[in-house]
């Protein structure tokens, strides 16, 4: 169909349409929406909310794609796949429109679908396709049907566990239109006392009570859903305008509208304990709607500014401000950012305070893992080191050995359990003392022994774990390791190059506090380790590593992990063989020209599992940006900068998702590689912290800064392919601010 009625020329497509229908209220060009070479103009140092947006996309119902999500400090929502459907809304301990507990459960349900005089929205012609942009306070949608346009921009109004939506519907044809829509509103609402995370029932995490009581407000025009087997509340309505319901639970809304007409409406969905609270909240958001939507912009500008900013209200650190007139570089940086904001929670439900949660969306919205928050532990250590301490301090206080995450709810670690998790929390320390160099805190008490022990116990926990003899930690099965491939099991690489650095990084700090002797056993030790691991795990000739098993067999693994790891926990332990043909290993197998798969195609494994985070389809948050640093350890810069300027466009669909498809499984997204979608059989998420590896990366790597525990910063820049004249201005180290250059490191 063309678009001729609607103004536009025969060059105009439906979707050219749907993204043109965005830019009303929205931003005329969001970075990352462009896919041109870098742009000689220098880039904000501390951008806006609206800055930091991504790019207009549009999809039809049947694709596979991965919708946006919005938060608050308090929780999460997630938009479906229609204009004003919404699902997954987590208030912790509240949550809406999860998956109800019942025989053959529909999955998460949605709330505020609309109906078209009587037939669902996505059923009339036209209205399966939906264009939408996210921003980091709001995402925006928009679609046409039946001659009507329809678009919602959608917010988490600051300091409420609550949704709010605008919603204009207009007239795009030359006649008036009489017509009624339906909004059918669902909740299952419910409030959880354990931790949010029931192991074994994978997507069940945000699980719901089926059998709602519903009343419906007339004078409000809104139902009040009330769960019968806990105090959960939810209040859903539309204003303004007379409404009636039907069906039990469809608000009922006639429209009258001429040639050009718009009518708004505003949706507010309210979480509380209790109906009284509830219809409160309700009634608050939609007496105050659109200062709300004004104030909730407002602070998310200032949460991105004093992200920036010393001193700050929000943020017990902050990051290095980038000067840089590259847009690749300047996205690459501020990629890893938005997954940092979005991780951000400071729920009073918390019970250790403001923190930063790995999956921020509908499945896992209270669970810190220590192996996501591992890999973007510098930057998270720069922006919010009391944060990072608190979580540490969290994860010492357990057993490691028995979960794979801890529920800020409930405090309680959740398992299965993780192999990584010992490397992970000793990693975590290293960045949070080598910036902030708060030496005492290693002698804090925690559970009867000072942090420095904890530690030192972690690093050489390899050893109760070397139940076969073999001289190795054996990290367990599947379901302890990568979940997906089914051969990297037991005596993996990867993890036991960890202990290496885990027990030089002990030994430093020994040696420092004047235990001389036991830090050159621990030196020793990671020594014979590291030659162990490179004796009996690395393939000769190939590349890749294998896995040792407890009978004393082997499974090759072609796993990037290990490739990533070896280089990053035990690289001065690799000869230059092993570095070189590491490096071929990866640019035969595991790259791809936009993004890399974490498992080579070639694999024998490689049939197992399609969850595109560990698998041969794409790719895992973190797992980019690490291997960048492994290959600038042995390539030159130039040739791993062009596959980065590729990696840049990752922008272009908001935060970076848990993973991402290499461009031979699944095209392109507006010119990056394509964000997986939250469908079976892939069941990746929305956001994932260990997507802030990226601002890593261009820290510790293009920057080369190296923030020594002991002896200052040094760096070794590598911009000459980006932009020779950047700078990192106000990198902060053991209390004092440097600049970083071209020219090196300079205070100030």
């Amino acid at each position: 169909m063309e678009w001729k009625s609607f103004g536009f020329g025969r060059g105009w497509s439906r979707r050219s349409f749907l993204r043109a229908g965005l830019a009303a209220g929205t931003l005329p060009g969001a970075p990352g929406a462009s896919l041109s070479a870098a742009k000689k103009t220098p880039r904000p140092s501390i951008p806006t909310s609206r800055e930091l947006a991504g790019a207009r996309l549009a999809h039809r119902w049947r694709d596979l794609y991965c919708s946006p999500a919005a938060q608050n400090d308090l929780g999460y929502a997630q938009a479906a796949k229609s204009v004003a459907g919404l699902t997954g809304i987590a208030f912790p301990p509240f949550g809406c429109c999860g998956i109800p507990s019942v025989p053959f459960s529909p999955g998460f349900l949605l709330t505020c679908e609309i109906f078209l005089d009587g037939r669902i929205l996505t059923a009339w012609p036209g209205g399966d396709e939906m264009a939408y942009q996210w921003f980091p306070h709001q995402f925006v949608r928009v679609t046409e049907a039946g001659g009507l346009r329809f678009r919602t921009v959608t917010f988490l109004p600051e300091g409420m566990r609550a949704v709010a939506q605008s919603i204009q519907v207009t007239n795009r044809g030359q006649e008036r239109r009489r017509f009624t829509l339906g909004f059918d509103m669902r909740a299952a609402v419910a409030q959880r006392t354990g931790p949010w995370f029931s192991s074994g029932t994978s997507l069940a995490d945000n699980s719901g009570e089926a059998d709602n009581h519903i009343d419906w407000d007339l004078a409000r025009g809104c139902l009040i859903f009330s769960a019968r087997h806990s105090q959960a509340v939810s209040v859903q309505g539309i204003t303004p305008g007379t409404a009636r319901c039907e069906e039990a639970r469809m608000i009922m809304l006639d429209f009258d509208l001429g040639p050009g007409e718009t009518r708004e409406l505003h949706y507010a969905n309210t979480l509380a304990a209790g109906a009284d609270e509830a219809r409160a909240l309700y009634d608050r958001v939609q007496q105050e709607f659109n200062r709300l939507a004004r104030a909730h912009e407002q602070t998310f500008d200032r949460l991105v500014r004093n992200a920036f900013t010393p001193g700050n209200s929000d943020f017990s650190g902050y990051l290095p401000q980038l000067e840089t007139e590259s847009e690749e570089l300047w996205n690459l940086y501020h990629a890893g950012f938005r997954n940092l904001l979005f991780a951000r929670c400071a729920s009073p439900a918390s019970a250790y305070g403001a923190t930063y949660v790995t999956l921020g969306g509908r499945v896992h919205p209270t669970l810190s893992f220590p192996w996501d928050t591992s890999l973007t532990a510098l930057s998270l250590a720069l922006l919010d080191p009391e944060a990072l301490r608190r979580l540490m301090e969290r994860w010492l206080a357990i057993d490691l050995h028995q979960c794979l995450a801890t529920d800020y709810v409930s405090g309680q670690g959740v398992g299965p359990w993780y192999g990584v998790n010992d490397m992970a929390v000793v990693r975590c320390a290293r960045e949070y003392l080598r910036v902030t160099g708060n030496f005492a805190w290693l002698h804090t008490v925690i559970e009867g022994r000072k942090v420095l022990d904890h530690l030192a116990e972690h690093a050489g926990c390899w050893k109760r774990l070397d139940k076969a003899g073999h001289g190795l930690g054996d990290y367990g099965g599947v379901e302890n390791l990568s979940e997906v491939i089914s051969t990297y099991t037991h005596e993996v690489a990867g993890i036991n190059a960890g202990n290496v650095s885990s027990l030089r990084f002990v030994a430093d700090l020994l040696e420092r506090g004047g235990d001389a002797q036991r830090a050159a056993g621990l030196r020793n030790e990671a020594g014979e380790l590291a030659r162990r691991i490179n004796r009996k795990l690395y393939v000769e000739g190939k590349g890749w590593w294998r896995c040792g098993q407890p009978d004393g067999s082997f499974h090759e693994a072609r796993f990037c992990y290990d490739f990533l790891s070896v280089f990053d926990n035990m690289a001065e332990d690799l000869s230059e063989r092993q570095r070189r043909e590491m490096s071929d290993f990866f640019w035969r197998e595991l790259h791809s020209h936009s993004w890399m798969h974490a498992l080579s195609p070639r694999d024998a494994d490689a049939s197992w599992n399609p969850r595109p985070d560990h698998s041969w389809l794409g790719a895992y948050a973190g797992w980019p940006p690490l291997s960048a640093k492994a290959l600038y350890k042995v390539d030159k810069p130039a040739r791993v900068a062009a596959w980065l300027k590729n990696l840049s466009r990752v922008v272009n669909q908001g935060p970076v998702g848990q993973a991402h498809f290499a461009e031979t499984v699944f095209p392109l997204e507006h010119g990056a590689a394509y964000k997986c979608p939250t469908d079976a059989p892939y069941y990746n998420d929305w956001c994932c912290i260990a997507g802030g590896a990226f601002t890593d990366l261009v820290i510790d790597t293009i920057f080369g800064v190296n923030l020594t525990l002991y002896d200052a910063v040094h760096a070794l820049p590598r911009l000459d392919a980006f932009d020779p004249e950047a700078r990192l201005i106000n990198l902060r180290h053991q209390g004092t601010n440097y600049t970083i250059s071209r020219e090196g490191v300079s205070a100030g």
